[in-house]
């Protein structure tokens, strides 16, 4: 689904990898987190080259660039998975538009 720029996934336990960058893989990773009690590993994240990273919890997604210097977006409260799924899709696929019309709530006061 990615748009051909490189793009990585982060699970729960830190390790990254790049051969499997689908919808379905990224709702398993969504999927380890629902069953799993542990806040020290309660959060997956998708990256690209760019440095744009989505990091999502069970409940809230934060959007930011993680290069020097790059811009935080904000977070966002998730409904459920398919709300969570739907905004990794935006962003596997390219369309930081309709990331971007999301009402992020800026970190930044």
């Amino acid at each position: 689904m990615a748009d051909g720029r490189g793009i990585w996934f982060t699970d729960r336990w830190g390790i990254e990898f790049d051969d499997d960058t689908t919808i379905e893989r990224f709702g398993a990773l969504l999927d380890e987190l629902a069953d799993g009690d542990d806040p020290e590993h309660a959060c997956v994240d998708i990256t690209d080259v760019g440095g744009w990273n989505l990091e999502f919890t069970t409940d809230r997604a934060w959007f930011e660039n993680v290069e020097d210097g790059g811009e935080q977006v904000g977070q966002l409260r998730i409904d459920d998975r398919e709300d969570a799924l739907a905004i990794a899709a935006d962003f596997l696929s390219g369309d930081f538009a309709a990331l971007r019309a999301r009402p992020w709530i800026s970190a930044v006061a």
